[in-house]
């Protein structure tokens, strides 16, 4: 069934065309049945009418697919291609290199940390505010055996956020730059005035001279002001960075996974399809 036969027509600019912005959707009857959906799995290099033909013997149910996942965009809403998501990488972020650095936000490292457990009497000499990063684990007499990382997804937006006096200004800091004193006290930047920057994602400490990675521009530090802590220092080894690319990365890997329609439920949803389009 060729999906675009199905579109309404209308008239633009006085020729009889096919109205693109039509769109359809699955009836209530189909989308509550327990039993109509399965989860599919993408390989890296999978084209939707490679799994409509896979699935549903015909190449040319994409369209049921699509409506199935409610996707909008075809080309985004799909997991990328390896290739297309670097190219989408450096159209975005300017360079993969840049999309590899910059920090987009902050997440519980536990998931690096599964096989680290502390003692009981570890445990019990943490701060209570570092306590609850862990749960315990019980013993087949129900004691507690040790205390392992809890498993809990929680984002901070940063780590810091600092303000400084800047002096000795030689060309112009740009917004969301990298600003470095070396490569491992560095700070992204949110706001340049005269005579003062402010930063976030800062790590170690920047003093001296800093150097914008994109400008080229350099300043002197002076006072610097910490405005605000989201992660306290005594929390700062239980979060990691998450940059632009890992955070691509894991959005393009969840579009990866997809639901198919049934194809019991094929008849009926091109039923719909014909309803709905006519209606229009």
């Amino acid at each position: 069934m060729n999906y675009f036969d199905k579109l309404p027509t209308i008239t633009y600019n006085g020729n009889v065309v096919k109205n693109l912005l039509a769109r359809s959707r699955l009836s209530d009857a189909v989308r509550n049945a327990r039993t109509a959906f399965y989860p599919y799995t993408m390989d890296t290099n999978d084209r939707l009418d490679h799994v409509s033909d896979l699935y549903y013997d015909n190449p040319g149910y994409t369209w049921l697919i699509w409506l199935t996942n409610n996707t909008i965009d075809p080309y985004y809403d799909l997991p990328l291609s390896e290739d297309d998501f670097n190219e989408h990488m450096k159209s975005k972020y300017g360079s993969f290199a840049l999309a590899a650095r910059k920090i987009k936000l902050y997440r519980n490292n536990w998931y690096d940390n599964t096989s680290v457990a502390i003692t009981p009497a570890q445990f019990a000499s943490l701060s209570n505010g570092t306590q609850k990063y862990y749960e315990p684990v019980l013993n087949n007499v129900l004691n507690v055996a040790k205390y392992v990382r809890k498993r809990h997804d929680d984002t901070a937006a940063t780590n810091k956020i600092q303000s400084a006096v800047i002096t000795s200004v030689v060309g112009t800091f740009r917004v969301g730059e990298e600003v470095q004193t070396n490569g491992t006290n560095y700070a992204f930047v949110t706001y340049v005035g005269t005579g003062s920057i402010t930063v976030q994602h800062v790590n170690g400490t920047l003093s001296g001279t800093i150097t914008g990675q994109e400008s080229g521009a350099t300043a002197t530090m002076g006072t610097i002001t910490t405005l605000s802590t989201p992660i306290p220092a005594t929390d700062v080894s239980f979060w990691s960075p998450v940059t632009f690319l890992e955070y691509e990365q894991e959005l393009n890997e969840a579009k990866k996974v997809i639901n198919l329609l049934d194809v019991r439920y094929k008849g009926q949803a091109e039923n719909d399809l014909r309803r709905t389009m006519a209606t229009r």
